[in-house]
């Protein structure tokens, strides 16, 4: 957790006691580190009905943007395969270029959850 900020010249004298679930703690401290704030900090700003903003890791935009552009094609290959087969009555074969662009996405996807997951542990 962070470290409490120092307010101007407001030193915080007064402790609130309040009796938690180990569940209801645990849920409150992945809110308040979400929100970039120690727990303090986050059920004071509850309290007071202070704005809260969710801090949200940084990807790569690069990556992100062809993960996209990968999906967009994704959508409009599987709109072909459909009209295709409903044309013919034929089964459902993938085109080795149609294999690769799929193996290209799921190695995009597993990028990025491996971004995510190394932001959130760190």
């Amino acid at each position: 957790m962070t470290k409490p900020k120092q307010n101007s010249g407001h030193k915080k004298e007064s402790r609130i006691y309040i009796r938690a679930t180990a569940k209801e703690k645990a849920q409150l401290q992945v809110k308040a580190e979400a929100s970039g704030m120690t727990l303090a900090e986050y059920l004071i700003n509850s309290g007071l009905n202070k704005k809260i903003a969710n801090v949200t890791p940084a990807i790569d935009k690069s990556l992100y943007l062809e993960l996209c552009r990968q999906g967009n094609n994704l959508n409009q290959l599987a709109r072909l395969q459909d009209a295709q087969i409903a044309a013919s009555n034929k089964s459902f074969q993938l085109h080795p270029d149609e294999r690769a662009m799929l193996e290209k996405i799921y190695n995009l996807l597993r990028q990025t959850l491996s971004q995510l997951q190394e932001k959130k542990v760190s």
